[in-house]
């Protein structure tokens, strides 16, 4: 009697990744992880309920991260996001939203950070724009070692979103104050900007605090 389980970290998938970080219970991680129906694992010995659970306690220790900017997924290709300058506000509220319920929301932030590839030529390649209506459901397959990369990609381009975004708003404050128009509508558009990068700022928080198992070390 045995219960077939993914050997290493990169064997398990991002819907498997996201059920052992959101839960203890072991049937619960098991049900996900073997295969096997919950009925099915109740006649198992507890001896070996209690060593499966701990194997799979083990690989969420030995965590392997690789990052792609392409992925296929189903036979289609999906690229990570090509230009950061063009991330719109919809996209960093939408990621900022499923942040507050990380591993629940782990395939939405992947349908956000990676799009359907529409063109490539090089190494370069352009991306489906955001909809909203993005289809999470091809990234439950993805490798859990490929959603580590992601995350850890994505920590480390940080300091530059955030410096762009600070020159950004500068440059708008600059604008807005030598402006000749005196219209009510300077002083809401100049709102909405600082608002934005507070959605970022929270995200990346919550993003950087939830997902904690990327050591410090690599992230530098």
């Amino acid at each position: 009697m045995q219960i077939k389980l993914p050997p290493t970290y990169a064997d398990l998938n991002l819907r498997q990744l996201s059920v052992l970080m959101d839960s203890e219970e072991p049937f619960v991680r098991l049900e996900a992880c073997s295969g096997l129906s919950l009925e099915e694992l109740r006649k198992m010995p507890m001896s070996l309920i209690n060593a499966s659970n701990d194997h799979l306690t083990v690989l969420q220790e030995a965590e392997t991260r690789k990052h792609l900017p392409i992925l296929t997924l189903g036979g289609k290709e999906y690229g990570f996001i090509p230009d950061w300058e063009d991330f719109t506000a919809g996209e960093w509220i939408d990621l900022e939203s499923y942040c507050e319920d990380f591993w629940s929301n782990s395939t939405k932030i992947m349908s956000v950070l990676y799009r359907p590839v529409t063109k490539k030529w090089g190494d370069k390649y352009d991306i489906e724009p955001y909809t909203t209506k993005e289809d999470p459901l091809p990234f439950e397959r993805l490798s859990a070692e490929l959603f580590s990369g992601c995350m850890l990609f994505f920590y480390n381009i940080r300091n530059e979103l955030l410096s762009t975004m600070k020159s950004s708003l500068l440059e708008i404050a600059e604008k807005g104050t030598s402006s000749p128009r005196s219209g009510d509508g300077i002083p809401s558009y100049m709102d909405s900007r600082p608002k934005t990068y507070s959605v970022w700022t929270k995200c990346r928080h919550l993003l950087l605090d939830t997902y904690s198992h990327i050591s410090l070390s690599s992230r530098t």
